[in-house]
């Protein structure tokens, strides 16, 4: 399968390493506006001398031996390239957010059903990781029982020092369009932006019917509660360097048990369930890897085998309408019910 990498900044590296990774896949062609990045993406990573590169995407989009296109691309540009690349037929990685505003979902959805065939995975790295991979095949399996209850978290590290510094960077004009650190779509705080918590929380808890949030410099706190009477705790922001970046990431409580997960200092995330048969570890190993390796095998697989996508396109957007639901929350000082952008209004 023939790859094109749609912009070549940062956020690309890990995506080229992993389809570098998989024998199914080929980089065939780089994308960057500034095209001297897709130069020197292509270097670093010793990439064939003659592999084309171009500032536009719909290069790539027109190229009939290109099969995936991996969108890494600003929040604001994804809804147009996305949408492009469904009406080319090209299977899609995109990065998140697919939604930088709810009449973006609305389009998102609209093309979706028109062309249905590309399969589309969304890089909401948590899910990835093959710890949540195995929580969620045993949650499915029912070895919770009927899960009521849920606590997640997700922290940025930085230096206590440099906190205000960057509070500063992320209140400077433009920020999160011209550059994309966390997405201006939610930013989760002044200090950092993880909103990768709450496409986490969705993972394991579904949809929630409302959302009442509260947000500071250093952090957003939110609570969802659940058709039936289940609720969740969220909570994203920061945490020092020298600490422990996310020492609980996911509590969930079923009427049959409990799965706790948990990361290190060293970034080892591992987990365990508990339950009549007592507590055991889930194995399925300790690595994050930011979820590149696993997110890559599995577009493959479900294009390839018709494997089902861990975080397919209609998952994201669904995301994204509750990010703009905690939004308003913490803007209004309201619980609110979470958005369905499914017209116009």
């Amino acid at each position: 399968m023939k790859v094109a990498i749609i912009g070549s900044g940062k956020v690309s590296r890990g995506h080229i390493r992993a389809w570098q990774g998989h024998p199914e896949a080929e980089v065939a062609m780089l994308v960057d506006v500034e095209e001297s990045l897709a130069e020197e993406a292509r270097e670093q990573l010793e990439l064939p001398p003659d592999t084309p590169t171009s500032t536009r995407y719909e290069d790539a989009l027109e190229r009939d031996d290109i099969d995936i296109v991996d969108i890494c691309t600003p929040s604001h540009l994804h809804a147009e390239q996305i949408i492009a690349a469904l009406r080319a037929g090209k299977h899609i990685v995109t990065e998140k957010p697919t939604g930088y505003t709810l009449e973006e979902c609305r389009l998102l959805r609209y093309w979706r059903i028109r062309c249905p065939e590309p399969r589309v995975a969304v890089a909401y790295s948590l899910r990835y990781y093959p710890v949540n991979v195995e929580a969620r095949r045993l949650v499915d399996e029912g070895a919770l029982g009927e899960v009521f209850a849920g606590q997640f978290t997700w922290n940025h590290p930085m230096h206590g020092e440099r906190v205000e510094e960057g509070i500063a960077r992320r209140q400077a004009p433009g920020y999160g369009l011209l550059s994309d650190l966390g997405g201006r779509y939610i930013p989760s705080s002044e200090a950092a932006g993880p909103t990768h918590v709450f496409d986490l929380a969705r993972y394991f808890m579904g949809d929630a019917d409302e959302v009442f949030a509260y947000r500071r410099h250093y952090g957003i706190s939110a609570v969802a509660t659940y058709d039936g009477g289940g609720a969740c705790t969220m909570v994203a922001g920061v945490s020092p360097q020298d600490g422990l970046r996310n020492p609980t990431v996911v509590v969930r409580q079923g009427t049959k048990g409990t799965i706790h997960t948990v990361m290190n200092q060293k970034g080892e995330y591992t987990g365990v369930i508990a339950d009549a048969e007592g507590e055991r570890p889930i194995n399925a190993g300790s690595d994050t890897g930011h979820g590149d390796h696993t997110r890559t095998a599995n577009i493959l697989g479900a294009i390839l085998r018709d494997e089902p996508l861990i975080c397919p396109l209609e998952e994201g957007i669904a995301t994204s309408e509750f990010l703009h639901a905690i939004w308003d929350s913490y803007t209004l000082g309201i619980r609110v019910p979470v958005h369905r952008a499914g017209k116009t209004g």
